[in-house]
């Protein structure tokens, strides 16, 4: 009796609390009803005093309301505030996700689900296989392009997962292409005035590519759902799709349920799909006006996009006759100055979007500050946000009310580095991908070691910290293997070992008798078991878990946990298969999430955007206020769907997207919002402030930062590291040895670490498979060259020839031999017509270059040509072949944003080679750069440069300064820069 009495003045206390339009909300228990409630409002108190309402008004049971909510999260908070108001009755509410709504009928009517019972979720990997499979018939034209047959696996997956939401079926899918077909017709096909008189015009040209595309998705979706149930498969999605299904075919089941749940609510529903909007529409249309009560705001539509979210709302309204519509106004989160600029985002004259987006007013915060912070770069910004964040810390503010609210999950990761780093105690939350994780990448080098023991993997284990071995120890290994013996075959001869003077060569012994303890089993024991015996023996946990025991259990756990779903799944039965999951996992983008382990309550928070939805404090940050990170995001179309049915006036939906995104995270502030922004990167790149930053710009206070950076110190990122414990000397060696080369050069001037390990210690590199296509194509322009012999048959012996030298699979070999082979028909027809008396290749040149350093006076200087074309005796040009996409001549220049010149540098250096020749004959100033795969109109591009004297005398200069720095010793003064050397994880484990 005390906890009913106890429950009614709980009800009686929130109830008396609520504002007219939420009281409206409230005792509005009967008919359709949609409330718009935006942030603040108190949607979950309506919500979960409604259903009080319907307790304390009507005679139903629990049991007969069912409440939808978007998240576990929402489900759990509903329930908790049930409890207090109606107390254990809360429990027998069905309160849940769709999803896990969809799963408890599946279990209620099992019969009802033939593609559900006895199958299972397939996992993405399964999905892109099957995939895969379906696009290896040579019938696909459009979603099998020849450059990158796998081009569209993602994408199609993409576009099946969206048309399973909407409840759109092959049958359905069919019909929409139909009407594509029509709508082409009135479509004027050719131009027919004008400079392009004639010609087909984009509009058209555009429909047939969408038709085109949807014709085949059409095919592989069939083919798609087929083979999901031959091998007892399904969908996340289809646990939605099949309950729709059940509900419309199953009278029994829809009349059952109907029943049963005679008020149906619905939270967030600007989030849900079509799909799950025919769950609401079916389980209520048994009565003309059903108990449908629908809470929701299209300001805060995050996780579907802006035409779809809009559907939500003006579905309500045609569906439903005479819906009950309730708009909440009253804000009790954030201050008036917070709303103000969060209004001005995402304000808008669109007829059907304005009603929707109407302003809120504080009623429970007097004061609030939105307050803007500009930074020359962002080092200063991060240095900035720690020393304020320890400010407001320091001045009593509890540090669960701190929240810094990012864009991206990489984003939380840096900003929880700098903020511990500081000894600020934070709670990260993001869906954090270990594939990209330094552990990760460690764990995944041992298991390909495992599986391959090669050299050039075994390069990268020597500086794990697991070995424990010194760089000195690793130079002399490098230094020691030979043409007859391998570095792994090295280490496995312990008299070699003893010879070599090696300061902890027991090591290295340790570690391959752990190996070979494990490798034993490799025959008996499952992979996931073998994974925690090759971490465990070889040291591996017990290092990792040493520097961050946290962090490394989070990882190494969750790879645990894959690995054997794997094999539950029969997908791998041994470590090869295991690799093979992960390699798959990285080419196709499929992350491998796991959370991040919260170890205080009372802790600064650090989130994206999406993950703060629903959440509130007291001061919030908003840091990289810049375009790139807030602004508009570029996105492909690669199908034109029927996903929206109402479009809207004039508005950008990527960019409103990204309004909406950032509405949410400044609505999650109470009293101080901060957002903050720097002109120049960590990479040293200029950057303009968001272009939202002007739609609130009168509304923000600039804040002096002089006083809180006044100390700033230029740490990590601008500073170099600690002198290195490499000697250089190991470089001068080499360059006595060996000189220069185009490609030593361009190594060392992209960073001095790089030609490092690429060139001083030629670190063992597995070739990819476009350095493998690259390498067979060589070969046989090398021996068409030679030959003269162009004919299509020999061509293809050549290709075969040169392909079965490479480690390929066999879809890799048919592929890239089928890629090759339409590329070189198209070249060598070219090659054949260019005008010379005769052309030589593998053209080697050495030279020696006069330094005027009184220490070091000349360096040598050698390269290999691929093509040098003679007329009349003497070298007409210098050919240098490229695979790949064609490059620009500003690209190859050095003067667009991504490229460095490497490609003409070579050319000049080719060019300074051959001037420094004693022979005449040799003295060519012409460089070409020969594409040999056709562009996309099919045509060989080649870019001619005739090299001048001001060009060779700059080259030499750099030479020069090379030089004069591997000499000084300068050369590895400098700190190794991630994004232009690919060994920085190396570096970092030797300094």
């Amino acid at each position: 009796m005390k906890n009913k009495l106890e429950s009614e003045a709980a009800f009686n206390e929130a109830y008396a609390s609520l504002n007219a339009a939420q009281k409206k909300a409230v005792d509005t228990i009967e008919g359709p009803v949609m409330v718009i409630a935006g942030p603040g409002t108190g949607k979950t108190q309506i919500l979960t005093l409604r259903i009080a309402n319907i307790l304390k008004k009507t005679d139903v049971k629990p049991s007969n309301i069912l409440a939808l909510t978007f998240t576990d999260a929402g489900a759990k908070a509903m329930r908790e505030r049930l409890v207090r108001l109606v107390g254990e009755t809360a429990y027998d509410i069905t309160l849940n996700t769709f999803h896990g709504f969809a799963d408890s009928i599946i279990r209620q009517y099992p019969e009802a689900y033939e593609k559900i019972i006895g199958g299972r979720a397939a996992s993405s990997i399964e999905k892109i296989r099957i995939v895969e499979t379906i696009l290896e018939n040579a019938s696909f034209k459009v979603l099998r392009p020849s450059g990158d047959p796998r081009f569209y696996i993602k994408p199609i997956l993409g576009a099946i997962q969206d048309l399973k939401q909407e409840y759109i079926s092959p049958a359905n899918f069919v019909q929409h292409i139909q009407k594509q077909e029509t709508a082409l017709e009135g479509i004027d096909r050719y131009h027919e005035k004008g400079a392009h008189k004639g010609k087909e015009r984009g509009e058209y040209k555009d429909a047939v590519k969408y038709i085109d595309r949807n014709r085949e998705l059409l095919i592989v979706y069939q083919q798609y759902e087929a083979m999901l149930q031959a091998d007892r498969l399904y969908d996340f999605e289809d646990m939605i799709v099949e309950t729709v299904a059940a509900l419309e075919s199953n009278e029994d089941m829809l009349r059952d349920l109907q029943e049963q749940y005679q008020y149906v609510l619905a939270d967030e529903h600007q989030d849900v799909n079509g799909s799950q909007n025919r769950i609401l529409e079916l389980l209520t249309s048994f009565h003309d006006n059903p108990n449908l009560f629908v809470v929701g705001d299209e300001k805060q539509a995050i996780y579907r996009f802006q035409g779809a979210s809009l559907d939500n709302f003006l579905y309500f309204e045609q569906v439903f006759k005479n819906p009950i519509i309730i708009s909440l106004t009253d804000n009790y989160r954030s201050g008036q100055n917070i709303l103000d600029a969060s209004q001005a985002l995402i304000e808008t004259e669109d007829p059907t979007l304005a009603p929707l987006r109407v302003p809120l007013y504080a009623k429970a915060v007097s004061e609030s500050f939105v307050n803007k912070a500009s930074f020359s770069h962002e080092a200063v910004e991060n240095y900035w946000l720690v020393k304020s964040v320890q400010s407001d810390l320091q001045e009593g503010v509890e540090a669960s009310e701190i929240a810094v609210i990012v864009r991206t999950n990489r984003e939380v990761e840096d900003m929880t580095v700098h903020l511990r780093k500081e000894g600020v105690v934070v709670n990260p939350s993001a869906d954090s991908d270990i594939l990209t994780h330094p552990i990760t990448h460690s764990l995944d080098t041992l298991l390909h070691f495992f599986i391959e023991p090669v050299d050039e993997l075994f390069v990268r284990i020597l500086h794990e910290s697991y070995l424990g071995l010194s760089f000195s120890d690793i130079a002399t290994l490098m230094k020691n293997r030979s043409r007859t013996q391998s570095l792994v075959q090295l280490c496995l001869d312990e008299e070699a070992l003893l010879s070599m003077s090696l300061l902890h060569p027991e090591k290295i012994t340790n570690f391959f008798l752990a190996l070979t303890e494990v490798q034993k089993a490799n025959t008996s024991e499952a992979p996931h078991r073998l994974l925690e015996r090759l971490i465990t023996e070889t040291g591996f946990l017990n290092t990792v878990l040493k520097y961050d025991s946290q962090e490394a259990a989070r990882i190494v756990r969750r790879i645990y946990d894959e690995v054997e779903g794997m094999v539950q799944r029969n997908e791998v039965t041994s470590i090869q298969d295991v690799v093979r999951q992960f390699k798959l996992h990285r080419e196709y983008n499929v992350t491998l999430n796991a959370p991040y382990v919260h170890t205080s309550q009372s802790a600064v928070q650090v989130m994206t955007a999406h993950k703060s939805k629903g959440l509130e404090f007291e001061k919030v940050y908003i840091p990289r206020m810049v375009d790139r990170v807030w602004g508009k995001k570029q996105s492909r179309t690669y199908f034109e769907l029927p996903l929206v049915k109402h479009d809207t006036t004039g508005q950008d939906v990527a960019e409103d997207d990204e309004r909406r995104l950032l509405y949410v995270a400044m609505t999650r502030a109470k009293r101080s919002l901060v957002l903050s922004s720097a002109i120049e990167n960590i990479d040293g790149k200029e950057q303009n402030s968001s272009r939202f930053l002007i739609d609130f710009s009168s509304t923000l206070n600039e804040i002096d930062i002089q006083k809180t950076v006044q100390d700033f110190s230029p740490v990590s990122a601008l500073t170099p590291l600690a002198p290195s414990k490499v000697d250089g000397s190991i470089l001068l060696e080499t360059l006595n040895e060996r000189g220069l080369s185009p490609t030593a050069l361009n190594n060392y001037l992209k960073s001095p670490w790089e030609y490092l390990y690429r060139n001083v210690l030629r670190i063992p590199q597995m070739k990819s498979t476009e350095l493998q296509f690259g390498t067979a194509v060589h070969g046989v322009l090398d021996e068409v060259v030679r030959t003269q012999k162009f004919d299509t048959t020999t061509i293809k012996k050549l290709l075969d020839s040169e392909f079965h030298k490479e480690a390929l699979s066999e879809v890799e070999f048919t592929q890239l031999h089928e890629r090759a082979l339409t590329s070189l028909t198209v070249y060598l027809e070219q090659l054949q017509n260019t005008p010379t008396d005769s052309s030589q290749t593998e053209f080697h040149l050495e030279a020696t270059l006069e330094t005027g350093m009184v220490d070091y006076p000349s360096v040598k200087l050698n390269g290999n040509l691929d093509r040098v074309d003679f007329k009349d005796g003497k070298i007409i040009r210098v050919v240098d072949y490229k695979t790949g996409k064609p490059k620009t001549r500003n690209h190859i220049e050095g003067k667009t944003q991504s490229s460095t010149g490497d490609y003409k540098r070579q050319l000049v250096f080719y060019a300074l080679l051959l001037s420094l020749q004693s022979d005449d004959s040799k003295h060519c100033r012409t460089g070409v750069l020969s594409f040999v795969e056709p562009d996309k109109n099919g045509v060989i591009k080649e870019e001619v440069f005739e090299i001048t004297e001001t060009e060779i005398e700059e080259l030499k200069k750099e030479i020069i300064r090379v030089t004069d720095e591997v000499f000084s010793g300068k050369a590895l003064s400098v700190e190794c820069d991630p994004t232009a050397c690919h060994y920085c994880d190396l570096v970092e484990k030797i300094i």
